[in-house]
């Protein structure tokens, strides 16, 4: 399968602070400290054949009768998402204060 890019079509956050927009500069500081800045920010490319292919084969694993990842077959590697991969991969740093329901894991390729 030959990935084809699409452009991306959203516009990103880019907090920055201007004479023109003095009164967000509270929320724009807010923004750029928070855990969500990287998730905010990135500017991931969109490849519509991976994608489509993802939720073609997409399946949702649970625990205790409660969703905890979506796996999926991509080009015949299997990938799995969990709560854990997102919060690495966008940088959240939101893992020390919480009880985890599953040990820690990167984005992996099965």
């Amino acid at each position: 399968m030959a990935l084809i890019l699409k452009h991306p079509h959203n516009y990103l956050c880019t907090p920055k602070k201007t004479s023109k927009n003095k009164e967000f500069h509270s929320i724009i500081d807010i923004l750029s400290s928070s855990k969500y800045k990287t998730l905010l920010t990135c500017n991931t490319p969109i490849y519509p054949d991976a994608l489509r292919d993802f939720w073609t084969h997409a399946k949702i694993e649970t625990q205790d009768k409660k969703a905890w990842a979506i796996t999926s077959e991509v080009g015949g590697v299997l990938v799995s998402i969990t709560p854990q991969t997102i919060s690495e991969t966008f940088q959240m740093n939101d893992q020390a204060g919480k009880k985890l329901l599953f040990p820690r894991m990167s984005i992996k390729l099965i």
